[in-house]
């Protein structure tokens, strides 16, 4: 980079300072290949992605406006440490596939240390184990959401790969246009209830009234569910759909996640059959933006949460395992359309108006009858290719949000049906009841 430049983030960005995305791509590496000599191309992926994506880069900073910005200098490069774990000090990729990337395994191994005083936009580590190699990536949130670390994840895997090949580095121009994702000047015409009516997620309390109860205790497995396994979950929810005219493989799975959590909740605690149960899930705005006031390479947080529900937990396991598992799917897929890119401006002028007393806080208690479920459905084993035999086996996510929570990971089958690992994670309680689940494990194979 010529010159050092401060990089202003939307307010909406600023909303994700204080949280870090931790992600672990794990490679396997042919016994043919020498991982060092892809070592200086994944180097120079690194390095390239970076100077088409030079904020992440930059440290995280408030201005003299308030506003947060990713400042720069012109020395300023991504800080990337180079791991190598001898015989010993690290299980071989082979023991470490062979339990399916545990959600047990400690990835911090594989993570870079967060520097102290200092809030980088991103930070790499990569890792060099027995038969294969780890990328670790700390994001943090402000800098972008899943779809922005994705983008960057993939270019970096693109630019080794066309590196490694002799071919011509790709192209990359973010759109960092935040007009969308700031705060709109104050509109007398807009009321509270116009801002949380696109909102649904949200409720302002007061201050005084918000606890934060400590986390009950949880344990996580990776199930796997192949694609005819979800072409048969779709086909047999599509008979019954309920307000909506289709669903997706996407509100199949989560409606099964939804009520098979549910599910085991009240096997251990029946006292809450009545209760509500929410399914909350975020929804990215760049596809839903018919007025084009930002595009799908906007680089940023352009997600907001909404909910499906709530239902009383015993309404969403009726007998009928066809007809309920697609009244929840259709009530997933009806909660999609409440977000789009209006959302944001309401969010951000709702924030402006807020009383020093009051506070925006969730609809949604994770620790007990509510699901909060993340997708990165996208994911291709071909996106994260970098080429000479070094391929992708499988992604993992470090401590994910305490309670109730799921995540799709990518797609990293190579010919046949594909296939999805899929995070779960429930209070320890509730794990076990999950696990021998019937409905649950029809569809989705326990890996770890």
């Amino acid at each position: 980079m010529s010159e050092g430049k401060s990089y202003e983030l939307s307010d909406i960005d600023k909303m994700g300072f204080t949280k870090s995305v931790k992600i672990v791509m794990f490679y396997k590496v042919e016994d043919t290949v020498d991982p060092e000599k892809v070592l200086p191309s994944l180097l120079e992926g690194v390095r390239h992605a970076i100077r088409r994506l030079p904020f992440l880069a930059g440290d995280l900073q408030f201005n003299e406006a308030g506003k947060l910005c990713s400042v720069t200098t012109p020395e300023s490069q991504v800080d990337l440490k180079v791991q190598r774990y001898d015989f010993g000090q690290c299980e071989p990729f082979s023991v470490l596939a062979s339990s399916s990337f545990s959600p047990r395994l400690d990835l911090t191994k594989f993570l870079p240390k967060e520097p102290e005083g200092k809030q980088p936009a991103c930070i790499i580590q990569i890792s060099l184990i027995e038969g294969g190699l780890t990328v670790g990536l700390r994001f943090n949130h402000a800098a972008g959401d899943w779809t922005s670390l994705d983008t960057c994840l993939a270019l970096i895997c693109q630019s080794t790969r066309a590196h490694l090949e002799g071919q011509e580095m790709p192209t990359y121009t973010p759109d960092l246009n935040r007009t969308a994702f700031n705060t709109p000047a104050p509109d007398p015409a807009i009321t509270r209830q116009d801002q949380l009516a696109k909102l649904p997620f949200f409720s302002v309390i007061e201050k005084t009234q918000f606890q934060l109860n400590p986390p009950p205790p949880c344990q996580a497995s990776i199930y796997r569910i192949s694609e005819p396994a979800i072409q048969q979950l779709k086909t047999q929810c599509t008979h019954y759909l309920d307000g909506v005219d289709y669903i997706t493989s996407y509100d199949c799975i989560s409606a099964l996640i939804w009520r098979a959590i549910t599910r085991a909740r009240l096997q251990v605690h029946p006292e809450k059959s009545t209760a509500p149960t929410r399914f909350v899930h975020p929804i990215d705005a760049r596809t839903r933006d018919p007025e084009h006031q930002t595009s799908p390479q906007y680089f940023g947080n352009a997600v907001l949460a909404t909910l499906a529900g709530p239902l009383p937990a015993h309404a969403l396991l009726a007998d009928d395992e066809a007809c309920s598992l697609a009244t929840a799917a259709s009530r997933i897929r009806q909660s999609i359309p409440t977000i789009d890119v209006s959302s944001f401006a309401a969010m951000t002028g709702l924030m402006a108006s807020l009383a020093p007393t009051e506070t925006v806080a969730p609809k949604a208690d994770f620790a007990e009858m509510d699901v909060f479920m993340n997708t990165w459905y996208s994911g291709t084993a071909e996106k994260y290719d970098i080429g000479a035999g070094v391929v992708p086996a499988a992604v993992r996510v470090h401590a994910a949000m305490p309670g109730a929570c799921a995540s799709i990971l990518p797609n990293f089958s190579r010919g046949g049906p594909r296939f999805f690992d899929v995070y779960v994670q429930t209070p320890v309680d509730v794990h076990e009841a999950l696990g021998r689940d019937g409905e649950f494990l029809k569809y989705f194979e326990y890996l770890a």
